[in-house]
């Protein structure tokens, strides 16, 4: 079953992750995500310094980071203000973002165009800093397909605000550091690769014989890393609106927008499917070209402190086809084929690895209305 996270404190939460961007992969849909996550478990069994190296550039310091996907829709840009390689400031200030070339179909309620961004962080980052990586990410990118499977590591979305990074809740595996080395947080335990952020802290918090770095964890913005990228609730990308329903905080990559956890005033929906979207009213926000609010299909990220759970996308969804638990794990070809038993302060229980897919939790909202 799912336990409640006991961490009360986003800002003690931070991670660092292996970014899949750039990774030689030329494959679509179900096929992308499942790559991504079998090229992840075999690097990090691996565990070749130079294929970290490569993946993981920037960690150790300053410097370029992985370069764009063109498989997603990604190709490197030259219109952004700033250097690749500049050191990205914390406080936001050297975020470059232009969402200029996209368009807003109020009929379908997608995006269509591109998003040229930097990669920096446009909110304040509380550790080390990122550098700059000017590139132009097409929307909605071929690989994406609805209903399909999101990657199962790296971008999955784009804020609006500033281009940064939505990643799936997972990560690519953390070492024991007694042992293994890099990439780790602490000595006298690990984390697999395809368990999600939440759940590896509270399995480390408890298993681990020394102090856990939390530093390596989320910030109080819900990312990390380089390139800076966010895992939860992004509560620094978006507000309420005059009618309560949370703003956007970014598109996904199969068009369609990503709005904040409220549906009307502190009121969560109560009708999600799987991905995490529904039909429903949208608030006029007329910078993106939503000059009217109407009802069209759009995604909710979460904000549960229960684990293990997706709190960005389950999956890309469609408003014309059913997306329920079963529907959603038929698309990831890792669902129900590797579980991991892991121990936690809230007692022992099962991860099912690189399966995005659960049922909906939602405070406020009781199993009859989900």
């Amino acid at each position: 079953g799912r336990h409640r996270s006991r961490l009360v404190q986003p800002n003690t939460m931070k991670l660092l992750c292996l970014t899949v961007l750039g990774l030689p992969l030329a494959v679509s849909g179900q096929h992308m995500a499942t790559s991504y996550a079998h090229y992840a478990k075999e690097l990090h069994a691996s565990k070749t310094r130079h294929e970290f190296d490569r993946v993981l550039r920037g960690l150790q310091g300053p410097g370029p980071g992985p370069g764009p996907d063109n498989s997603n829709g990604s190709s490197p840009s030259s219109e952004c203000d700033t250097t690749d390689g500049d050191t990205c400031d914390n406080d936001g200030s050297t975020n470059y973002c232009d969402t200029s070339k996209l368009s807003y179909d109020m009929s379908t309620g997608k995006f269509s165009g591109s998003v040229v961004t930097n990669e920096c962080n446009d909110q304040l980052r509380q550790y080390k800093s990122a550098s700059a990586s000017c590139e132009e990410q097409t929307i909605p990118s071929p690989s994406a397909t609805n209903p399909g499977a999101t990657p199962l590591l790296g971008r999955i979305a784009m804020t609006l605000s500033g281009g940064v990074n939505i990643y799936s809740a997972f990560e690519a595996g953390f070492n024991d550091c007694s042992t293994d080395g890099m990439p780790c947080a602490c000595s006298g335990a690990s984390c697999p690769g395809g368990m999600d952020v939440r759940t590896c802290e509270a399995h480390l918090d408890h298993s681990c014989t020394t102090t856990v770095d939390y530093e390596m964890f989320m910030d109080s913005c819900g990312g990390h890393a380089i390139p800076y990228h966010i895992h939860v609730d992004p509560v620094c990308n978006y507000i309420s609106s005059d009618s309560g329903h949370s703003t956007l905080v970014g598109v996904s990559l199969d068009g369609y927008g990503i709005y904040g956890k409220f549906e009307t005033a502190n009121q969560r929906p109560c009708d999600l499917d799987v991905c995490h979207g529904h039909v429903g009213s949208v608030p006029v926000q007329e910078e993106y070209g939503v000059d009217k609010s109407v009802e069209v299909y759009h995604y909710h990220v979460q904000d549960t402190d229960i684990y293990p759970y997706t709190w960005t996308l389950g999956c890309y969804g469609d408003p014309d086809t059913p997306m329920d638990l079963e529907t959603c794990k038929s698309l990831y070809d890792d669902c129900d084929d590797d579980m991991y038993t892991v121990e936690t302060d809230d007692g022992t229980f099962e991860v099912d690895l690189y399966c995005p897919c659960f049922d909906v939790v939602q405070e406020g909202c009781d199993a009859a209305e989900m």
